[in-house]
């Protein structure tokens, strides 16, 4: 018992250093192949005035689902989609509370490893917009257990999904959220990054999302870099309405995989709300990291950087 032990803690010991390694790389600044807000802004003046409908992808009243919605970015798409009119239903592992004040958000208990595909259909049905945002750790934790490894959510469980979306005939966009370095896993960090297959197992996800793309459904693919900064997960609905995390901050987008940084999580719910409302963010896949020296970005940079991409 006491081997084991020892044995327990020389291997998290590794992780932990191995994990401050991939960080240290990881957040040096972005590369320079991609346009940040202050690039976008001589094409489009800033403006807060903008509303959020413009160019509209789905219309206020539609439901969008989001898969993983008690995480960090989670909670934050769910709070601005509730507030901005849309009807919002989260999925959750541990079905969280609904005595949310807003009558817009609802939320629906759905193991993603355990659960039938009926039970992922009927999560998703009547949704408009579905938003898939889950994930786990890269090296063997605790989060592990009961079977949630990168390659049962990542692969298995998104795949899953998109299958069941694809049928839907009332869905207009799929938008994924995997991570930088999906394409890079022979450089350095990312490599280290992916020796239990964190990275291939995103890679599949983003491949059934692209295949459930029809003439009807469109999508999406936001690889944020380094996940940082609050909201923190395992608050329950009750909560959502009350986070702080307007994207304070601007960033730098770049079509494909290129970029090397953190992503605050308000600035990639912004990204993903975007998505949703965007009509110019259709079929996209790009990589994002925040840019401290930029201010939150308007509408109009937004849709500046999808048609470019």
């Amino acid at each position: 018992m006491r081997r084991q032990a020892i044995i327990s803690l020389f291997f998290l010991g590794t992780f932990s250093s191995i994990h401050a390694f991939v960080v240290g790389i990881m957040t040096k600044s972005p590369i320079s192949s991609s346009f940040s807000s202050s690039s976008s802004s001589s094409h489009f003046p800033r403006t807060n005035a903008v509303p959020l409908l413009f160019l509209s992808a789905i219309g206020e009243g539609d439901t969008v689902v989001v898969v993983g919605g008690s995480g960090g970015v989670g909670q934050l798409v769910s709070r601005k989609l509730a507030q901005a009119g849309y009807f919002v239903r989260v999925t959750s592992r541990n079905n969280p509370s609904t005595t949310d004040t807003n009558p817009n958000l609802t939320s629906t208990k759905l193991d993603l490893v355990k659960g039938s595909d009926q039970e992922l259909q009927q999560a998703i049905q009547g949704a408009a917009a579905l938003v898939i945002s889950v994930g786990t750790t890269a090296f063997p934790t605790l989060k592990w257990k009961g079977g949630n490894t990168p390659q049962a959510i990542d692969d298995i469980a998104v795949t899953r999904l998109a299958y069941a979306a694809s049928a839907l005939q009332s869905l207009k966009r799929i938008v994924l959220v995997t991570s930088i370095g999906v394409d890079r896993t022979d450089q350095m960090p990312f490599f280290i990054l992916n020796l239990f297959g964190v990275l291939d197992a995103k890679k599949k996800g983003e491949e059934a999302v692209r295949k459930a793309a029809n003439e009807n459904i469109d999508y999406a693919i936001i690889r944020p870099g380094r996940l940082i900064g609050g909201p923190f997960t395992n608050l329950d609905v009750a909560k959502l309405l009350q986070l702080k995390g307007g994207a304070e901050n601007g960033v730098t987008v770049a079509a494909g995989d290129v970029l090397l940084g953190d992503c605050k999580r308000d600035a990639c719910a912004e990204a993903i709300v975007q998505c949703l409302t965007n009509a110019a963010c259709s079929n996209v896949e790009f990589s994002i990291v925040s840019n401290e020296n930029e201010t939150a970005w308007s509408v109009e940079q937004w849709t500046s950087a999808f048609q470019r991409m």
